[in-house]
């Protein structure tokens, strides 16, 4: 298989990782802090892939699923919705999708996403299955569950993806998650079977517990 387009997180848990803790202080509204992410300079491959994670989490999970993953995985995502502008996950994908389709018919041209971006991996459902109730403690039976049924109905893929950006997430609850050795080795292996880039995964190195 080719390489995926980028080295790092991409897709919708790449937007996710737009609202950290302090994203209102610079931002009115939760579409301009995607907009203003979406420089003229990016590679249309960026914006083509929050667009097909946002769909399939939109055909694929009802709007209380899509909220649960959103609130469980974005940093503070508890929050996102109490703010009276997004009503449900359902409608913040529509928002997103608009976002995307608006910024590329912008672009004088858009490449169709390549293979390696389109794997799912589902040959891989079991194995991030496991890795999902492996985390369900530091993730909440909820997110967990919103998560398995991600792999059935969406892919492989986008629930692994998701499961990263919610143990980023939950490094900064009061819990403070952490991981070790061997749960780091798990997710590594995962992440090369899905042939990510470098750093999808090295990006929780950090999370790994030393004693």
């Amino acid at each position: 298989m080719t390489a995926r387009s980028s080295e790092f997180m991409f897709g919708l848990p790449w937007v996710m990782g737009f609202f950290h803790q302090d994203w209102t202080r610079d931002h009115p509204t939760e579409t301009a802090a995607v907009a203003d992410q979406f420089v003229e300079e990016l590679d249309p491959e960026s914006v083509l892939l929050v667009r097909h994670d946002a769909t399939r989490l939109l055909d694929g999970l009802s709007p209380d699923r899509i909220t649960t993953i959103w609130e469980g995985c974005a940093e503070n995502g508890a929050y996102f919705f109490g703010r009276g502008r997004v009503a449900d996950g359902a409608q913040w994908m529509r928002q997103v999708i608009a976002l995307c389709d608006a910024w590329l018919s912008q672009q004088p041209s858009v490449p169709a996403l390549s293979a390696a971006d389109l794997y799912e991996g589902q040959e891989l459902a079991d194995r991030v299955r496991d890795a999902v109730r492996e985390f369900e403690p530091a993730l909440g039976p909820q997110t967990a569950d919103a998560l398995a049924e991600c792999i059935r109905s969406c892919s492989p893929d986008l629930a692994f993806r998701l499961l990263l950006r919610a143990l980023s997430s939950a490094a900064q609850s009061p819990d403070h998650t952490t991981l070790s050795h061997g749960q780091y080795v798990q997710l590594s292996d995962l992440g090369t079977a899905f042939n990510y880039g470098e750093y999808v995964v090295s990006d929780l190195q950090y999370l790994v517990d030393a004693t």
